[in-house]
């Protein structure tokens, strides 16, 4: 048995469980990556999404269909929790985040990055297009022989960051990469908090630009700290399932 079997069947459990904990997790996740982005949706805007399929508010109609599509993508990464992580599952990965966008439509969806790219406001070299393809399985295989501890996934999640394959979308999909890294390893997850998110910004940076992973490291071990406070219902729910001993149906 992996070490992630245990943490895996609890989510997978959760996820076929209506009124559950996943849907807490979900919500936190998908709320704050997205408003990290610049997201309009506030957390009432997503919850009545999710629970009665309502849009409410004004968004720009991008904004829109990527919020739907990132809970529909959620669900996706928590089905493919056991298929290795691949070039071709990161690339499914953006095909749905950018489904029906502006981006889909410039045929941008769904493929690495066709035109140099840039992030605003500060003064990383981020990689050409020609160079992504190698660049993301080099990653894959450092990855994959890894330990695939936290260190590991502050790591990769830099190194990801910096190669910023994607025209657009690149830290929501590094976000969801993530959250299976977390979850297939028994890492408590990350979900990184607004409350941190200049902090995230900035460390993110330094990590790129120094290759010093200590500040990152910090902010993500502060927003595991943070999502164990804000979900008490999810360790209620986990210590619930191990003291009745609930046996999982696979």
């Amino acid at each position: 048995m992996k070490k992630y079997d245990y943490q895996f069947q609890i989510i997978m459990y959760l996820k076929g469980t209506p009124n559950s904990a996943y849907e807490s997790i979900k919500t936190e996740f998908l709320y704050h990556s997205n408003k990290l982005e610049g997201s309009t949706f506030t957390k009432e805007n997503l919850e009545k999404y999710l629970q009665q399929n309502i849009i409410e508010g004004s968004h720009k109609i991008d904004d829109v269909y990527e919020t739907i599509n990132s809970t529909k993508l959620f669900d996706f990464v928590i089905k493919t929790l056991n298929e290795p992580l691949s070039k071709q599952l990161i690339l499914e990965l953006h095909r749905m985040l950018k489904d029906k966008t502006l981006d889909h439509e410039r045929g941008f969806a769904g493929c690495w990055k066709k035109i140099p790219n840039m992030i605003s406001g500060v003064d990383l070299k981020l990689a050409q297009p020609w160079e992504v393809d190698i660049r993301i399985e080099e990653l894959l295989l450092k990855w994959e022989a890894s330990s695939k501890s936290l260190q590991d996934i502050v790591k990769f999640h830099a190194r990801f960051e910096n190669i910023h394959p994607f025209q657009d979308g690149n830290g929501r999909i590094g976000r969801f990469i993530m959250l299976k890294q977390c979850i297939e390893n028994n890492i408590d997850l990350i979900l990184i908090d607004d409350y941190y998110s200049k902090n995230y910004m900035e460390s993110l940076y330094v990590a790129q630009s120094k290759k010093d992973y200590t500040e990152l490291l910090k902010i993500f071990e502060h927003c595991q700290s943070l999502l164990d406070e804000k979900l008490t219902f999810l360790k209620e729910t986990v210590d619930y399932i191990q003291e009745h001993d609930i046996e999982f149906n696979s």
